[in-house]
């Protein structure tokens, strides 16, 4: 029995003795009150002579009885008798617990009468109740080590019943997972022998589990048998694979005899990890009608047994170890620590992405155009009103809106005017006739420049007469040593020759501006021509 699993039992100080009262003359000294049921008192105590803690369990029945000192006095005189055969019954299972050694049963190492009932003294176990682990703990015990827990409580209980004991109060919190894994069976306080008439005057007081106790035990007097016993195991373990206890044995025994589905579901076939053998025989276990039940723990144990190469989904081999390997603690330390690192993952897994910040693009700004630009487009997309055949496999025409036929210029040859015609409907543009037109413009104003210019020139000449200083060169005049003197002879002819070279530059550079112009235009900036 653990402090975990005294302490939830309901507590009356009243009713119990106080710490440091001593017990069997000064063998033992209780320490502090554990807790109390409907059936006795337990109590934390102190071996004085093995100097050890143990647990004493008081007999005291309640509802007949109450406390006057430290003596348990029955409420009315006729409840006495029943008190006492209560108390009988009591040190005689005890004795017969005692001679129980099974490591998966708790150890009963006396038993005594005194202050008008009886105590008995049981081992304090260290380790956890069944119900606590599966309601604590989030994952649920591995195939193999429910295989192995429910193997070792079966053979307990055989061993109990060959003694001819009932247990009666089988439940997850009376099974105590030690801290080496070993299950042990506990509190044989509601124990009876095989019904006789040393027990029936108890029976009524005998205490039920809600979803564990069969059927029977809920009618006084009923007969209880060792499938009573293998009832409350199996839905205990009904329990330890679905998470929840099965329906009430009364509630079932209802809805069958009214031909309505059983509201406890069998277990075969719907729990993933275990045999069919397996799971079958726990749902014979739990049959409402006790005939139909296993009658015994050795006949559930060979069914578990024949089952035992194909237990669960996966050979033996790949389950998890059992107790003599691992561990209950460190068992599920480990499957807690894996459960919630799966959370974690699946909640990672699940939790949406961060959103990467969306930058707007900024508008690209065209770069401003130069007027240049505007002007040369303007002047090139210009619809031209004259337009120039086609020649060889070139075709030079570029369509434009139609416009008004326009005469062609003058100052053009009859050979230019062979070329071109008016194209009726639309206007075309030809660059290679463009191109020509401005080289014919060129020459026109350079020729009415030049003309100008002489002209002018011929004014001055004739307005200042003087020789010509060329002449005179070629004549062999010598210029006069005033002249020589004053410098007026090199003047004049520096003014000569920079004339000369004036005019050659201006030659040459109005050959080469005609010649360029025109290759300009044929290639690659056409549309620069007005």
């Amino acid at each position: 029995m653990t402090d975990a699993h005294i302490a939830d039992m309901p507590i009356d100080a009243e009713d119990s003795l106080p710490p440091g009262t001593v017990l069997s003359g000064d063998h033992f000294t209780i320490t502090d009150l554990l807790g109390a049921g409907g059936f006795g008192i337990t109590y934390r105590a102190h071996d004085n002579v093995l100097d050890r803690t143990v647990v004493v369990k008081e007999c005291f029945p309640e509802g007949l009885c109450y406390r006057d000192g430290k003596d348990v006095v029955a409420r009315k005189t006729a409840q006495d008798k029943q008190i006492r055969s209560i108390v009988k019954m009591f040190m005689r299972e005890a004795r017969s617990l005692a001679k129980l050694r099974h490591p998966n049963i708790v150890g009963v190492h006396g038993v005594f009468e005194e202050n008008g009932t009886a105590y008995m003294v049981i081992d304090l176990i260290e380790g956890r109740d069944l119900f606590d682990i599966l309601d604590k703990s989030r994952r649920r015990l591995s195939p193999a080590r429910v295989h192995d827990i429910l193997m070792q409580l079966l053979d307990a209980i055989d061993k109990v019943h060959q003694r001819g004991l009932l247990h009666r109060d089988i439940s997850p919190d009376n099974i105590i997972i030690e801290n080496s894994g070993t299950p042990v069976l506990i509190d044989f306080g509601a124990a009876k022998a095989d019904s006789n008439h040393h027990t029936r005057a108890v029976s009524a007081f005998l205490v039920v589990k809600e979803g564990y106790s069969p059927q029977e035990f809920y009618v006084a007097g009923s007969e209880q048998l060792p499938c009573s016993d293998l009832y409350a195991l199996g839905a205990t373990f009904y329990h330890v694979l679905t998470g929840r206890a099965p329906a009430n044995s009364q509630t079932r025994m209802m809805e069958i005899s009214a031909n309505r589905p059983d509201p406890c579901v069998p277990l075969a076939g719907r729990i993933e990890g275990y045999d069919e053998a397996f799971l079958d025989a726990i749902d014979q276990a739990m049959r409402i009608h006790p005939a139909d039940r296993l009658q015994s723990a050795a006949k559930w144990r060979a069914l578990i047994e024949a089952g035992a190469p194909n237990l669960g989904s996966k050979p033996l081999s790949d389950l998890r170890p059992s107790t003599a390997a691992i561990p209950l603690n460190l068992e599920l330390s480990l499957s807690q620590l894996v459960e919630e690192t799966n959370d974690e993952v699946r909640r990672t897994s699940q939790r949406p992405a961060k959103p990467e910040p969306v930058v707007e693009a900024k508008p690209v700004e065209e770069p401003k155009k130069p007027e240049w630009v505007e002007e040369f487009n303007k002047e090139s997309l210009s619809p031209r009103p004259w337009s120039r055949r086609p020649t060889g496999e070139i075709d030079y025409w570029i369509e434009g809106p139609p416009e008004e036929e326009q005469e062609v210029p003058e100052t053009w040859t009859d050979e230019r005017r062979a070329h071109i015609i008016s194209k009726p409907g639309h206007s075309g543009t030809n660059w290679i006739d463009r191109a020509l037109e401005k080289q014919e413009r060129i020459r026109t104003e350079r020729e009415q420049a030049r003309a100008l210019a002489e002209a002018e020139e011929a004014a001055r000449v004739k307005s200042k007469p003087s020789r010509n200083p060329l002449a005179e060169l070629e004549d062999g005049e010598e210029v006069s040593e005033a002249e020589k003197k004053s410098g007026l002879g090199s003047k004049r002819l520096a003014g000569i020759l920079f004339a000369l070279l004036v005019g050659l530059c201006s030659v040459f550079f109005l050959q080469g501006a005609e010649q360029g112009s025109i290759k300009t235009s044929q290639s690659a900036f056409p549309s620069a021509l007005p």
